[in-house]
């Protein structure tokens, strides 16, 4: 299967993606499915899951108050601002695996703190060891090297945003009829990604969080006239 294991709807905060439009891109691109990562959110991947022609996978972004850390085959939403340990521990509750995205990839806000991965890398599951939005290739290199070292797995995600980003990076695995079955064929996977586009990526991103800060702005000043 060609799996995409880390794209966003716009039920994150930071993403204008529609379901209908990502559904368009991946189906455009011969993906399999797609891992939706939303940020504290699983109610778009639950949504894509009951329209999509193909494989969807649920899972969140978590900020926790060590950074970022994702959950796939959630069944109940997981809240920010819990530990690493704590979020970790609920995500397993449900059955899922912890997935770490862009773990060591500078300039990516909210990233886990190194120190913080260091000492829960026994109960990761996956580590993501390419993220097309990452911006140094060095970066996923050295996530990859950890991964092997520890024995943990790994997967390649867009992390899309818009649609022109989904597939641009995504996971070979065979399928799996559960989440254990499918780490084990994870395990066995291949990564696929495309050139790194961090100029793209930045303007993507301007275009989506200037807009929204410029009507926060405009916000305050009409509410404390009322």
């Amino acid at each position: 299967m060609k799996l995409d294991l880390h794209v966003h709807t716009c039920y994150s905060y930071d993403c204008l993606l529609s379901l209908p439009d990502l559904i368009k891109a991946a189906s455009q691109r011969g993906l399999d499915g797609v891992a939706v990562l939303d940020h504290d959110e699983i109610d778009g991947a639950k949504r894509l899951r009951e329209l999509a022609p193909f494989e969807v996978l649920v899972g969140e972004e978590i900020g926790t108050s060590d950074g970022g850390i994702a959950g796939l085959f959630l069944k109940e939403r997981i809240p920010p601002h819990l530990t690493a340990e704590e979020t970790v521990e609920r995500i397993h509750h449900q059955g899922g695996l912890v997935l770490v995205p862009h773990p060591l990839s500078r300039g990516v806000p909210g990233r886990i703190e190194r120190r913080k991965l260091q000492e829960i890398l026994s109960q990761v599951d996956i580590i993501e060891g390419y993220n097309a939005r990452a911006q140094l290739a060095a970066d996923d290199e050295e996530a990859r090297r950890l991964a092997a070292r520890f024995g943990i797995a790994t997967s390649a995600g867009s992390d899309a945003h818009w649609a022109c980003e989904v597939g641009r990076a995504w996971t070979e695995v065979e399928p799996a009829r559960s989440p254990a079955a499918f780490l084990a064929n994870l395990r066995q996977g291949r990564l696929h990604y495309a050139a790194k586009t961090p100029y793209l990526v930045a303007a993507l991103t301007i275009a989506v969080i200037a807009p929204r800060t410029l009507w926060r702005s405009l916000r305050k000043p009409a509410q404390s006239l009322n």
